[in-house]
């Protein structure tokens, strides 16, 4: 039995439509990890920090310090740099502390590479969308189309 389009084709539009689902995820990630830096949602703490460690991470390097709110409760805060310096921290969606970064080219960055992601999942949906297509306008197999039919 003739069936329209080829395996291989319907397996390229799934294949297709799997990486463009996992560019909308990156995309929505991306965009709740930039907003929680440079517009965090909740009450600023004041945290004077106490001390602080460079941690390796492979390539990157990163400061975690300790540090103490204005009750008295220790929290451990990243992004902070000084030991005895004052600094305002927020909590994060996932529950950390951070240093909320600000300026323009913080917006910049936090919002270039979700619009970036949003591109990517736009291209492969696009994809999906003209493969999928493909499968099902190819003629089945040994029956000629009519001539004005697309």
């Amino acid at each position: 039995m003739a069936t329209r389009g080829s395996a291989d084709t319907r397996t390229t539009a799934v294949v297709w439509a799997v990486v463009a689902a996992l560019c909308a995820g990156a995309t929505a990630l991306a965009l709740v990890i930039g907003l929680a830096y440079v517009a965090p949602h909740g009450r600023a703490e004041q945290v004077t920090v106490t001390d602080c460690a460079v941690h390796r991470a492979g390539k990157n390097d990163y400061v975690r310090c300790e540090g103490s709110l204005s009750d008295g409760t220790r929290i451990v805060v990243q992004g902070a740099d000084h030991p005895g310096r004052t600094v305002e921290v927020v909590r994060a969606p996932w529950g950390h502390w951070i240093v909320p970064r600000t300026g323009p080219l913080a917006w910049t960055a936090a919002l270039a590479a979700p619009l970036l992601l949003l591109l990517a999942t736009a291209a492969c949906g696009a994809a999906t969308f003209r493969t999928g297509r493909r499968a099902r306008d190819r003629p089945v197999a040994g029956r000629l189309r009519p001539v004005g039919l697309r």
